[in-house]
C-alpha cells in the first residue's frame, strides 16, 4: 500500500470501528423477548357460553406481538367466516365483531408473530346462548407454512456458509498467511472470497421476503407480494442484510491489493465483523436472559466460527502452492493451529452456554427438533476435533521431523486432504445451523404415540404426568392432569403447571386449570374438531429449568 493511501485508509478504518460501535450497540440494546409469545388471556375466555354478542373479543399476550394479513378471522358453527376487525396495540389484540350474531358456537383463529420473529397460531371458541350441536372446522388451508419454513432454512443455511466463509478469508488474508504466500494463491482465495460474499448476500435477500411470507402464512407464489414485504415484521431482516452488505463490501474493497497496512486490516477485519455478527440481531439468544450475556456469547460464536471456517478454506487454497515446500506447509498449518486452538474452546464454551440457556431441559435435546439438530452440530463438531488434533500432533510433527524431502511431501499432502475434511464438515455444520436457527427451541414434539385410550401418561423431569380426558369425544370434555413422583403418589406442594392443548390447523393456547387435590388440576376444554390432539404441559421448577412434555390424546 502506498503512503497516500494511508490517511485514507485510516480514516476508513476510523469509520468502519464506529459503525462497529453503533451495531454492537443495536444487538447489546435489543428489548428483550420470550421464546415465543405466549395467550395468557382472552375476553371471551376458552368454552365460555355468553348471554348476548359481545362487543369485542381480545387476546393478551406476555409480550408484543405484530399482526398478520389475516392475523384473526371468526367462523360460525358451520365453518362460514364472520366479518371482522382487527387491531393490535402491545401486547393485546381486540377483534371487532358485528353488532348482532346470531345463536350457536363461534371459532376464532389468530396468526402473529412474535417478537423473536416466530409465528404462532392459536384459537378460541365461545357460544351465544347455546353451544351448537355440531362445529364444523373452519377452513385453514392458506394458514399453512406451504413448504416456506424449509425453503426458509435452505436460505439461511447459504446464508451461514458464505457468510462466516467470506468473513474468515479476510481474516485469513489479514492475520494468518504472513508476508512470504505467493501472489497466485492470493488470488484464488480473494475470488473465493468475493464469491462467498456474494452467496451470503444473495441468500440474505431472498430470506426477506421467505420470512414475511413465512411469518404471514402466504404461499410460495405470494412470497414478493407487499404482505411479505411488511417492515414491520421483516425489519430486522432487512437490517441485517444492510450490515452485511457495508460489512462485507467495506472488507472486500481494503482486501482487493497484495498488501494490507496494519489499519486496512483493522478495518477490513472490523467490516468483517459487523457482517458476520449481525444475525444475532434476530436470533433465539435475544428471547432468553440474560440479553447482554446470551447476545455477547452469540456474538463470540459466531466469530470464532469465522475464523476457524476461513483459515481452513484458506489453508485448502494455499497449500497446494506450497505442496513443494512442506516445511512452509508445517509452519502455516501450526500458525493457524495456535489460533485454531483458542477458537475451538470459545466455539465449545459459547455453544454450550446458549444450548443451556434456550432449551431449558435436558429433555429438550431430544424432544424438540431444535435439540435434535444440536445434537447433529455436536457430532460433526466431534468429528472436526478428532481431525484437528490428529493434524495437529501427529501429521505435523511428523512433517517437521521427517528425514528425507519425498516423505515430507507426502506428510504434507495428506495434512491438506485433513484439512479439506475438516472443512467439509464444517459447511455441514453451518448448512445444519441454517434450519437449526429457524427451530423453535420449545416446539414439542409428539412425546408419545398415538393412544387408543383417553389416559395417557409421560415423564416432565424427575415426575410422571397421567392425564384422562372425558368424555373424549368432539364438544365439551374435562382434561384431568395429575403430576406424581417416580412411586406414582400425587405430588404435594408444588405450583400450578402449564396445559395448552393444540393439533395441527388449530390452537387452543393454554387453558386454565384448577386444583382439586394434590397435584391434580382439572380443566373443561371444548374441542372442535375429533382426531389427535397434543397436550402439553410444562412446570416451572425454579428460574432456569422448565420441563415440558407433550401427551397425544385421540377425540372422536
Amino acid at each position: 500500500m502506498t503512503s497516500a493511501a494511508r490517511p485514507g485508509a485510516r480514516r476508513g478504518a476510523t469509520a468502519l470501528l464506529v459503525a462497529l460501535l453503533v451495531a454492537l450497540t443495536l444487538l447489546a440494546g435489543a428489548a428483550p423477548a420470550s421464546a415465543h409469545a405466549t395467550l395468557v388471556g382472552s375476553d371471551p375466555t376458552e368454552g365460555e357460553v355468553l348471554t348476548e354478542t359481545p362487543d369485542v373479543v381480545t387476546f393478551t399476550f406476555d409480550e408484543p406481538v405484530s399482526l398478520t394479513a389475516e392475523a384473526v378471522q371468526v367462523f360460525d358453527a358451520a365453518g362460514e367466516p364472520v366479518e371482522s376487525d382487527s387491531s393490535t396495540r402491545d401486547e393485546v389484540i381486540t377483534t371487532d365483531l358485528p353488532d348482532e350474531l346470531a345463536d350457536g358456537t363461534y371459532v376464532v383463529t389468530w396468526r402473529v408473530v412474535s417478537s423473536d420473529g416466530h409465528p404462532i397460531t392459536g384459537s378460541l371458541t365461545f357460544s351465544i346462548g347455546a353451544p351448537s350441536e355440531t362445529v364444523v372446522p373452519p377452513d385453514l388451508a392458506d394458514a399453512s407454512d406451504g413448504g416456506l419454513k424449509s425453503d426458509l432454512g435452505i436460505a439461511q443455511a447459504l446464508q451461514y456458509v458464505g457468510l462466516l466463509l467470506a468473513a474468515g478469508l479476510v481474516v485469513f488474508l489479514c492475520w494468518l498467511t504472513g508476508a512470504g504466500l505467493p501472489s497466485r494463491p492470493q488470488r484464488t482465495v480473494r475470488v473465493l472470497m468475493r464469491a462467498a460474499a456474494g452467496l451470503a448476500l444473495l441468500a440474505s435477500a431472498i430470506s426477506v421476503p421467505l420470512a414475511g411470507a413465512y411469518q404471514q402464512g402466504l404461499t410460495f407464489a405470494k412470497t414478493f407480494s407487499p404482505e411479505a414485504l411488511d417492515l414491520d415484521l421483516v425489519g430486522d431482516d432487512v437490517l441485517v442484510l444492510l450490515l452485511q452488505a457495508v460489512g462485507l463490501g467495506v472488507a472486500l474493497w481494503l482486501c482487493r491489493g497484495p498488501a494490507l497496512g496494519r489499519q486496512a486490516r483493522l478495518a477490513a477485519t472490523a467490516g468483517a465483523a459487523v457482517a458476520v455478527w449481525s444475525p444475532a440481531l434476530v436470533g433465539h439468544t435475544r428471547a432468553f436472559e440474560p440479553v447482554p450475556l446470551l447476545v455477547a456469547t452469540d456474538l463470540l460464536h459466531l466469530g470464532a466460527g469465522a475464523v476457524w471456517l476461513g483459515g481452513l478454506a484458506g489453508l485448502a487454497l494455499t497449500l497446494p502452492a506450497l505442496a513443494a515446500r512442506p516445511r512452509e506447509v508445517a509452519g502455516l498449518v501450526s500458525r493457524f493451529s495456535t489460533v485454531a486452538a483458542a477458537v475451538l474452546v470459545l466455539v465449545a464454551a459459547t455453544g454450550s452456554l446458549m444450548a443451556w440457556r434456550i432449551l431449558g431441559s435436558w429433555s429438550g435435546l431430544v424432544d424438540t427438533r431444535y435439540g435434535q439438530l444440536l445434537l447433529v452440530k455436536v457430532a460433526i463438531v466431534g468429528l472436526v476435533l478428532l481431525l484437528a488434533a490428529y493434524n495437529r500432533f501427529r501429521l505435523l510433527p511428523h512433517v517437521n521431523s521427517s528425514p528425507g524431502h519425498q516423505h515430507a511431501l507426502a506428510l504434507a499432502r495428506e495434512v491438506r486432504t485433513t484439512v479439506l475434511a475438516e472443512a467439509g464438515l464444517l459447511v455441514t455444520l453451518l448448512l445444519v445451523t441454517g434450519f437449526l436457527v429457524n427451530q423453535s427451541p420449545r416446539e414439542e414434539e409428539s412425546a408419545a404415540a398415538p393412544a387408543p385410550s383417553r389416559v395417557v401418561t409421560s415423564s416432565l423431569g424427575e415426575a410422571k404426568v397421567l392425564a384422562t380426558l372425558d368424555p373424549g369425544t368432539r364438544g365439551q370434555n374435562t382434561l384431568t392432569v395429575q403430576l406424581q413422583d417416580p412411586t406414582g403418589e400425587p405430588l404435594d406442594g408444588i405450583d400450578a403447571p402449564e396445559v395448552a392443548v393444540r393439533t395441527d390447523g388449530v390452537d387452543l393456547g393454554l387453558v386454565p386449570v384448577v386444583p382439586t387435590a394434590s397435584g391434580t388440576y382439572v380443566a373443561d376444554v371444548v374441542f372442535p374438531t375429533s382426531g389427535t390432539w397434543e397436550v402439553q404441559v410444562s412446570l416451572r421448577e425454579d428460574q432456569f429449568e422448565n420441563p415440558v412434555t407433550t401427551l397425544t390424546v385421540q377425540v372422536s
